[in-house]
């Protein structure tokens, strides 16, 4: 009976030990698009939609406030139309830590643009908007 009851404990403790790392996940506390980042903060939230200016390159800002992911290698994966145009890398140095990459958007590069948040090569987010020609 004893022995049973150990038995039974420790597969406990193991089932426990191997949910751990689902516990010990980073989350993605916000992310969002914006026009700028000021004092590691986004100024504003563009929206699902940022329609194309002719005669100016805009510029998209993609914020992300990290959580317990110390230690990791992030990186904001941006895509159009579901095509890989640039990887931006950062390495986590804290419990909390805010990132932003940009990119520059010109006439023709319309078409759903996606940044996928990649945490030690696993996608944990995605956020997406349309750049939309209406001329």
């Amino acid at each position: 009976m004893k022995q049973t009851v150990i038995r039974i404990m420790l597969a406990g403790v193991l089932s426990l030990l191997a949910a751990l790392p689902a516990w010990a996940e980073g989350t993605v506390a916000r992310a969002q698009f914006s026009t700028d980042v000021v004092d590691r903060e986004p100024i504003d939230n563009i929206g699902p939609i940022v329609k194309v200016e002719y005669g100016e390159i805009q510029r998209v800002y993609f914020f992300t406030d990290l959580r317990n992911m110390s230690g990791s290698n992030v990186i904001h994966r941006w895509k159009l139309d579901g095509e890989d145009q640039a990887d931006v890398g950062f390495d986590i140095g804290g419990d909390r830590w805010r990132v932003w990459s940009s990119k520059r958007l010109m006439p023709g590069f319309d078409g759903k643009w996606s940044v996928d948040v990649v945490q030690d090569g696993k996608v944990i987010d995605t956020r997406t908007f349309d750049y939309v020609d209406e001329g």
